[in-house]
């Protein structure tokens, strides 16, 4: 009877003990699943500034233009005035007396236009000391061409009174010719045509079959019945007739 007792008191006191383990095992696997990391989910939400780039791509540069507006008569008197002073004046007897282009292939518009000596200006006009260069296309070597019958090199060009005489201003910067510091100007003697038309050198190739090398766009004219165009060659400008005589 006393081994009944005793049996049936042991069992009560397991039954108890494993009563107050089950509470503390409950709280610790709650504790531990609550310390678990949340799954991350992956955000479907743009950032700001990308959401913006795509919305507002950026816009693709425009050119600007390389043409400026034609010269007025102001804009060549006071440019001619700017150059020669009262040396000499631009021509207003003819229908062409001026074009624009970039000559000498620098990059900035340059201004052609046939002027008359003023009274008394021809001696500054043949100044070696001028702001300007003073000279015969016809006289001028042409690289890497063949001689032709021009006036020998080395004889001294003088403007006599009378002649009509093309001056051409080398223009500066993106203002070009109408810089105010656009000075540097060549002055030709027997280049004054007519007809006018400044031409770029690819239109040149396409028309004329047989031409010099060109480093900017040419004065295409007709003097003294003669097709053909005034170009720069590197240092001065040269004559290239382009019609037979």
């Amino acid at each position: 009877m006393l081994c009944r007792r005793t049996n049936a008191l042991g069992f009560s006191l397991v039954l108890l003990a494993t009563a107050s383990l089950l509470p503390g095992c409950a709280r610790r696997n709650e504790e531990a699943k609550s310390v678990e990391p949340a799954p991350r989910v992956a955000s479907t939400i743009e950032p700001a500034a990308r959401v913006l780039a795509l919305a507002s791509p950026t816009p693709t540069p425009t050119p600007a233009s390389k043409l400026s507006p034609p010269p007025n008569p102001t804009e060549i008197r006071d440019t001619v005035a700017r150059v020669f002073g009262k040396v000499a004046t631009a021509d207003t007897t003819r229908n062409s007396t001026f074009a624009v282009g970039d000559f000498n292939g620098d990059g900035s518009e340059d201004l052609a236009i046939v002027v008359n000596p003023g009274e008394g200006g021809l001696k500054e006009i043949n100044n070696e000391l001028a702001n300007w260069v003073l000279e015969d296309p016809r006289t001028v070597a042409i690289p890497s061409s063949a001689p032709t019958a021009r006036v020998p090199p080395g004889k001294p060009v003088w403007a006599t009174k009378g002649d009509t005489l093309l001056a051409i201003i080398h223009g500066v910067g993106p203002l070009g010719w109408r810089a105010p510091e656009a000075k540097q100007t060549f002055v030709l003697k027997n280049a004054a045509g007519s007809k006018f038309l400044a031409q770029t050198p690819g239109k040149i190739r396409n028309t004329v079959r047989k031409s010099p090398a060109l480093r900017g766009d040419v004065l295409n004219e007709t003097i003294g019945g003669q097709s053909g165009f005034v170009f720069w060659t590197g240092s001065k400008y040269a004559w290239w007739t382009s019609s037979p005589n």
